[in-house]
């Protein structure tokens, strides 16, 4: 009984943690799609500080928003296989990590969003400040606009 409890939360920790790296990667190429420049050139070829501090806060950011959506509450009654009478663990884990993909999609979305705004609100050119000046406040200040964004996802959704 032992064992077979113990392998059981074993493959849930294991399914939640490729959940979160599916989360991460998809992340990843919704930052690509996001900026304007070529991310791996930028990081790699011509090692801009303010381009990786900027990259290292929205990886940050999908952290927090991963976090919120496994520790969030999640309304069974929304999925129709949760059979009410007897739920089974697997239909649980099921709702959860369906759950878990819906608030990281969404909250990619608000930081795409919140990108936007910032860029339209800030007086000068985001990107040409990071790319071209490669000014490392500035980086600061996009990578920690996109953990405050997702502090805010995370007390929404939790």
């Amino acid at each position: 009984m032992i064992i077979t409890e113990f392998i059981s939360i074993f493959v849930e920790i294991l399914l939640y943690f490729l959940v979160s790296l599916i989360c991460l990667f998809i992340g990843r190429k919704v930052y690509d799609w996001i900026t304007p420049y070529d991310l791996n050139y930028q990081t790699a070829e011509v090692d801009n500080p303010a381009v990786g501090i900027s990259q290292a806060g929205f990886y940050l950011a999908i952290g927090i928003i991963v976090h919120a959506s496994v520790s969030g509450q999640v309304n069974y009654e929304l999925f129709t296989f949760i059979d009410p009478e007897n739920p089974t663990r697997l239909m649980i884990l099921g709702a959860e990590l369906i759950t878990t993909g819906i608030y990281v999609g969404l909250g990619l979305i608000c930081l795409s969003y919140g990108r936007r705004v910032l860029d339209w609100l800030t007086p000068f050119d985001l990107n040409k400040e990071i790319v071209v000046d490669r000014n490392n406040a500035v980086g600061l200040v996009e990578g920690g606009f996109y953990v405050s964004m997702a502090v805010i996802i995370h007390g929404i959704i939790a």
